[in-house]
Parts: C-alpha cells; structure tokens; sequence
C-alpha cells in the first residue's frame, strides 16, 4: 500500500503498486499538473483512471472533482472517488479522434460532444480545455468528454434567469483573474487570446 505522504513527495507509481484499495497497472498520461494512471479497483474489480496531482488536492482538482461529480451524461467521463491529491474516475478505453474522417463520422462525434458539452452547461459548467486529447471514442462509437480540469463553474442557466434583474451573471462568473488565458492555445477560440 502507497502511503499518502510519501506519494506528495514522489509522484511517479510503479506497476503493483497500490493507492488504497486500486492497484496500478501503468501510466497512461502525464502534463504539468500531474499524472494519470490505469489502475484496477480491488474491491469493485473493475479498472479506473486515477489522476494524481503534483500537490496536495489544489483548488482546481477540487473545481474538476466538483465539476464532474456534478454531471451524470452518458457522453462524460464519471467521477468515483477522490483522494488528498487524487481523483479516481471511469476509465475510458478507446482513442482521442484523428481526422480527415467523412463527414457523417465528423456529425455522429460532434453530436455526441455537444450533448456532453450542453449537458455541463445547463450546470453552469463550461469545459474550457476542449481539444482531441480530450475526447475519446470507444470502441462500440460512444465518445466520452474527459478532462474537466480547467472547467470553468457558474451559476446554472435557470437559476440566473430567476435571479433578480439588479444581479449582473458576470458578477457570479469571477471564477478566474480578469486577462488571465487559460486552455491549450491551438484550441482556443480567437477571443479567448486576444489581450486587452
């Protein structure tokens, strides 16, 4: 068993290796935050994904456990535990989308994305790091929307439009610093680079 200590201060895990009660099968992913492991949950006995931060449970893996606790779509990625510096979510089998696809495989994917996308939404939740590696197909053409890291979280549509008019929803939306860029630049929209 991995003490919990001992993982903030060296981050990498080794195949065998176990994070309570799910055991590690290998490494799949690595960025600047942190890592992401396939692992096996003894107790369930089925396979997850495990995301273990470079730091104690920061304030933005608490907005993505937040974020994706809050959302129940087929077409998102499912949360099932968290850890001081871990979450522990579905495991998606399958590949980010490569293109040039035909057309009708290009609508069948972006449908599936903008029902995932809406459904956040509608929580007052926008993704904000949409790009390939973030979107899986599985092998029976399901897509799975993953990686709510940057996810941006607000007040839900309905409750806005009930609030009263004297409530501007931008107040409510300060969730990051004003001019601060967030997202992977070749995804970006044009707006959200443009300095001001």
């Amino acid at each position: 068993m991995v003490n919990f200590g001992k993982m903030l201060e060296n981050m990498s895990l080794s195949a065998g290796e176990r994070l309570g009660p799910y055991e590690i099968i290998a490494l799949i992913g690595a960025g600047g935050m942190g890592e992401v492991y396939r692992a096996h949950d003894t107790r369930l006995r089925r396979d997850v994904a495990i995301k273990v931060s470079n730091q104690q449970f920061t304030e933005r893996f608490e907005r993505e456990a937040r974020a994706i606790a809050a959302l129940n779509h087929p077409n998102i990625c499912s949360l099932f535990d968290i850890g001081p510096n871990f979450l522990v979510m579905e495991y998606v089998e399958g590949e980010a989308p490569k293109g040039p696809l035909p057309l009708d495989e290009v609508l069948r994917i972006a449908r599936q994305i903008a029902e995932a996308l809406s459904e956040a939404h509608e929580k007052g939740i926008t993704h904000r790091d949409l790009k390939p590696a973030n979107v899986k197909i599985k092998p029976d053409g399901t897509v799975k929307v993953l990686d709510f890291g940057l996810a941006k979280m607000t007040e839900p549509p309905e409750a806005a439009s009930q609030a009263q008019a004297t409530q501007s929803p931008t107040l409510s939306m300060a969730a990051t610093q004003a001019g601060m860029i967030l997202g992977t630049a070749a995804y970006m929209a044009p707006e959200q680079t443009h300095a001001y």
